[in-house]
């Protein structure tokens, strides 16, 4: 009997690649598209447009190679080109970025981050959104302490007596805090005096200053808090990580382990929302 051969053309099936899983490594790929990626990938690392010969380079690719790959990406608008020739990142970049962002759901992206920062520091963390009556929680992850029972997924924070409030004083637009601060002076007797100008412009430059807000006692005795600002692509305030724990347990200091983590934590998902650190 005469022996079967393969097709002419097709090559024998390789079950993995050296550095993925096999499943992976099994998948079939168009390996031209990676390769022009390569050009995408060094455009969006570049911090300013680059010549064919910069970016071909970055990429590893023959300029003549990266030419033809760039003539397609201009045609789709990955790829702009300058007058002078240079290259950067066209109008479909920015629209395929932007698109992603706006399905970016923040309390699911929070929550590993939440949950890691409080078994790393033992205390509770909740991230805060800005909603129409102030900074809202929207998601929390409990610590090995326990915590005011008010503080739940949907409570309100005050702005001036809150480390998480504090936060979004400092670094919202005053128009939108305005009214909201208005109520707080209105209703609140003992938080009065922390309203006047003065004392706002205080606890605003410092915790702008440090990047950190702190609070100890003020809405619920016996209770500190420490807030850290997060960032969205635009460097527009997206929210505030908070970790609150009781005043004898916790260190609120400003240099300490607690606001180490935190900041941390606040830079990861601030990264999440594709803000980089200027």
């Amino acid at each position: 009997m005469a022996r079967q051969t393969k097709p002419a053309g097709l090559a024998a099936h390789k079950p993995a690649v050296a550095g993925l899983p096999a499943r992976q490594g099994a998948q079939r790929s168009i390996h031209s598209v990676e390769l022009g990626f390569r050009l995408i990938r060094c455009l969006e690392e570049a911090s300013e447009a680059l010549s064919l010969k910069e970016l071909s380079a970055r990429a590893g690719m023959a300029a003549g190679k990266a030419h033809l790959y760039l003539v397609s990406f201009r045609r789709v608008g990955l790829v702009a080109q300058e007058e002078s020739g240079r290259y950067g990142l066209g109008p479909y970049a920015l629209q395929l970025g932007l698109s992603q962002l706006r399905r970016l759901d923040a309390a699911r992206l929070a929550r590993p981050i939440l949950e890691a920062l409080a078994a790393d520091t033992g205390e509770a963390g909740y991230l805060a959104a800005w909603g129409n009556r102030g900074p809202c929680i929207i998601v929390k992850a409990d610590g090995a302490r326990p915590i005011p029972m008010a503080l739940q997924v949907g409570y309100v924070l005050p702005l001036v007596d809150t480390a998480t409030g504090r936060v979004f004083l400092a670094h919202l637009p005053r128009r939108q805090t305005q009214a909201v601060l208005e109520e707080e002076r209105a209703r609140s007797l003992t938080a009065g005096p922390r309203c006047d100008e003065a004392a706002l412009e205080a606890i605003i430059a410092e915790t702008r200053s440090r990047g950190l807000s702190r609070t100890d006692g003020l809405l619920n005795i016996g209770f500190a808090a420490l807030s850290a600002p997060v960032f969205g692509h635009d460097g527009e305030l997206r929210g505030a990580i908070t970790l609150i724990g009781p005043t004898n347990g916790m260190d609120a200091s400003f240099s300490g382990p607690c606001a180490r983590h935190l900041v941390r934590a606040a830079g990861a998902l601030s990264a999440q929302f594709g803000w980089e650190r200027p």
